[in-house]
């Protein structure tokens, strides 16, 4: 069940998405240089991963880094 609060629903997405309501620090994920093995945290991505957290893991694919980038950008805003 959804609420409306931002934050609660982030948490939403992120659990049923990825299995986790855990919230990524997106402004600090980078770019993945190359090649590298690993798979996006999103349940049953197959795409190629592009993103890695500041650790080097929490893989995201492109179109899943833009997706959690926008959720996390809409709860911020609410907050502002």
């Amino acid at each position: 069940m959804t609420t409306g609060d931002p934050l609660t629903r982030l948490k939403e997405h992120l659990r049923k998405f990825t299995g986790s309501t855990a919230i990524p620090d997106i402004a600090r994920y980078r770019r993945i240089p190359g090649v590298k093995a690993g798979r996006c945290i999103f349940i049953g991505c197959t795409e190629p991963i592009a993103w890695e957290d500041a650790q080097g893991g929490n893989f995201l694919c492109e179109g899943h880094y833009l997706t959690v980038r926008r959720w996390v950008e809409e709860a911020r805003s609410a907050y502002r």
